[in-house]
């Protein structure tokens, strides 16, 4: 029974040392590593580092040129691409995003792509949306001035309306799940609650003041936990 209990401890023990061999051979994101270019058709391309490489693009233009990716999605609703000596057809629209010249761009909202301005565990990006504000038209009992309100109805100057404007937004990608969510500090915590030491740092910051120390927060929080690759 004492030789069994062996073995069986002996064999965990390998197996463990292997699984920690595979994981630590995992390529890591450091300011030197090179993102390969291409186009990603799904989160999981980033995530493993492995675009469509822009040489399987059938769709015409010159590879050669530095903007080749964003004008080919640019200029067509889908691309025809080969893979395995066959060739397929992907619609623009669906594509989570590409790599170019080593700069991440997502694609979001309008489908229009994104350039992710700063690259980690927690990515930062800024893009133009189409926000529905609501105003008031200036007629009826009141002042008559650009009253806000959040759902509708009777402002200060009178009913109000619904008037779509395009507003710049900052975005926070979350590496580990793939969402989406707007930069505001709150966003920014429930991420950064996952180091508690970091987190109890950034909260002891006055609330009016996060805002401005966000960035700053990011970066530290990839510096503290480098991006690694999945295989």
């Amino acid at each position: 029974m004492r030789v069994f209990l062996l073995h069986i401890f002996f064999c965990v023990c390998i197996v463990t040392k292997l699984f920690s061999q595979d994981d630590s051979l995992a390529p890591t994101f450091t300011p030197d590593y090179v993102l390969k270019d291409g186009v990603y058709l799904s989160f999981k391309d980033l995530q493993t580092n492995n675009p469509l490489p822009k040489e399987n693009i059938v769709t015409g233009g010159d590879k050669t040129q530095p903007d080749f990716i964003s004008k080919t999605l640019t200029d067509n609703k889908e691309i025809i691409f080969s893979y395995k000596g066959s060739q397929y057809k992907a619609e623009v629209s669906k594509m989570w995003g590409y790599c170019q010249n080593g700069n991440v761009y997502v694609k979001f909202k309008d489908d229009k792509f994104w350039r992710v301005t700063v690259f980690g565990n927690i990515s930062h990006f800024i893009a133009t949306i189409i926000v529905t504000r609501y105003v008031s038209n200036g007629y009826g009992m009141g002042y008559g001035g650009g009253f806000y309100g959040g759902m509708g109805g009777y402002g200060m100057g009178g009913p109000s309306v619904p008037v779509k404007q395009a507003e710049t937004h900052e975005f926070l990608l979350d590496f580990k799940t793939g969402d989406v969510v707007e930069c505001t500090p709150t966003n920014l915590e429930l991420i950064l609650s996952r180091d508690m030491p970091l987190y109890e740092q950034y909260m002891k910051i006055k609330k009016r003041k996060r805002k401005d120390f966000m960035i700053l927060y990011i970066r530290k929080y990839n510096n503290e936990h480098p991006l690694v690759f999945q295989k």
